[in-house]
């Protein structure tokens, strides 16, 4: 009886899995890659990646149905997807250089409108040159950018550019410091079609080492009409396309945070447990390594250039109370990482398990725009993967809903936290919560009892609050600091190391 249980069981399970999946078709019309030399088959295939297969692997790979349309179908779980067309021969890929392509998957049998591949429906080409040009003085200023060793160059989806690699490298103008550019010409360009690139940093001109614009990818398009006025007199061949200046990763002046900032991450890992619990595994999105289980979990973003498998320590997050966790065990992850003065104020990070991208699709990242008015910035809870479909089964099991501000209710009693960083040197931030709004006074006293410092902050109104404490006319040693109010007092230790 037992054995037919769990048959039953099993069945049910099967019945249920299966009634999430949907019948899908992609269509794609390859003619014009084909007239353009993109597309040879049957040395080339074509694939579809997407939200619904981590964006990798030729599992789904297309066939010819005539007429140079390629179709495939399989089921693919209900709900929103984006994916893309992708030529492959060998290890030579070829990416659609539009915008994700979206669809929704219902309880019905879909089929997908036919598109043309990278939405090119002509083979009319045209010759063309391009002025790339992009400003460094900010890269510079934050010393990601050094111009006695390092390069800018530009890389793009076309051999011109290194298609997404190699070392087409920009130089200074004379006439304008800090703007580096170069003229690229290209031959026989798919009129109407989008060549995407960006503006990368060569760190000691070593192409293993780049460290890349973290802005959506760059585009122009040849119209086939482009004026052929350089050099003067009569032109070169050439119709002359000139993009705008831009600032790399178009972080200008006003992009930047002025302070250091202790930027707190925090995310919900219980859709994560919820997949791997009724799945048994995820793979990676880079490498397809395969995750069964959270040993680690780790932020990553453009401030630390992507470190996937190479984490360094402090970018390890943390569930034990501590390096800015508020509540040991409690499945929410937090990191406390400072970023210096001269750093984007728009955020876009993700988070990693056991040093793996696992969070969510290729560029599906979240982002945050940074204050730096005080000197520590919390990031409100996230759950793990929301930013994509991945987890959308879990999401449910999430204890936390992601917010849009910084806002949070007022806490239910008076608390005053553990300076951070501590030991510090020379300065400090000492956070504390009010349950109502209240004269707050914070007074700091060496071993001895004597006061050092007084700061008498008024009435402040309830909330959770960070206060900054510099230490710099202060010799080493422990010091106490004391939160007072009318209704509440209390005292905490600390340490100052120089």
């Amino acid at each position: 009886m037992k054995a037919r249980i769990g048959f039953l069981v099993v069945v049910l399970v099967l019945a249920a899995s299966a009634a999430w999946a949907t019948n899908v078709t992609f269509q794609v019309n390859m003619s014009v890659q084909q007239a353009l030399g993109n597309f040879n088959p049957p040395g080339d295939s074509v694939v579809v990646r997407g939200s619904f297969n981590g964006w990798g692997g030729v599992a789904n790979l297309l066939t010819d149905a005539g007429s140079g349309v390629y179709t495939g179908t399989w089921d693919i779980e209900q709900g929103a997807i984006e994916y893309k067309f992708v030529i492959v021969n060998g290890a030579t890929e070829t990416w659609e250089s539009v915008d994700n392509r979206t669809a929704t998957v219902g309880a019905d049998p879909l089929t997908l409108p036919i598109v043309y591949f990278n939405n090119q429906t002509s083979s009319e080409v045209a010759d063309v040159e391009v002025r790339f040009r992009v400003n460094m003085e900010i890269q510079e200023l934050t010393h990601n950018f050094d111009p006695d060793v390092d390069w800018v160059v530009v890389r793009g989806n076309h051999p011109n550019i290194g298609s997404w690699s190699g070392a087409t490298q920009l130089t200074e103008e004379t006439t304008t410091p800090g703007v580096y550019s170069a003229w690229i010409t290209f031959d026989d360009l798919p009129e109407n079609g989008a060549i995407e690139y960006k503006y990368v940093i060569l760190v000691n001109g070593d192409v293993n080492n780049a460290r890349w614009e973290s802005s959506n990818n760059r585009s122009f398009v040849p119209t086939g009409d482009e004026p052929d006025n350089l050099p003067p007199p009569s032109g070169n061949g050439y119709g002359e396309i000139i993009p705008n200046l831009v600032y790399f990763s178009d972080v200008g002046p006003d992009d930047i945070i002025t302070n250091d900032l202790n930027v707190v991450f925090q995310v919900d890992v219980y859709p994560l447990l919820g997949r791997l619990r009724d799945l048994g595994f995820i793979y990676d999105v880079q490498t397809q390594d395969t995750v069964y289980a959270i040993e680690s979990i780790q932020a990553a973003g453009y401030f630390n250039s992507w470190p996937w498998g190479n984490f360094p320590s402090e970018h390890y997050m943390n569930d034990d109370g501590i390096s800015g966790d508020v509540t040991a065990s409690d499945n929410v992850w937090s990191r406390s990482i400072l970023f210096p003065a001269g750093s984007p104020r728009v955020l876009i990070y993700k988070y990693g398990v056991n040093q793996l991208d696992v969070e969510g699709g290729f560029a599906r990242n979240h982002d945050v725009t940074l204050d730096d008015s005080q000197p520590n910035f919390l990031i409100p809870i996230i759950c793990w993967g929301n930013q994509d479909t991945l987890y959308d089964a879990w999401q449910d099991e999430c204890l936390h809903s992601a917010v849009d501000d910084h806002s949070v209710a007022a806490p239910s009693a008076y608390r005053l936290d553990q300076n951070y960083p501590n030991p510090f040197n020379p300065s400090t931030s000492i956070s504390f919560a009010l349950p109502r709004g209240d004269a707050v006074t914070l007074r700091v006293f060496n071993l001895l009892g004597r006061e050092v410092a007084t700061m008498n902050l008024g009435r402040m109104e309830a909330g959770h609050h960070t206060i900054g404490f510099d230490g710099s006319s202060l010799a080493s040693g422990v010091y106490f600091y004391r939160l007072e109010t009318p209704s509440f007092d209390a005292t905490r230790k600390m340490l100052l190391m120089k």
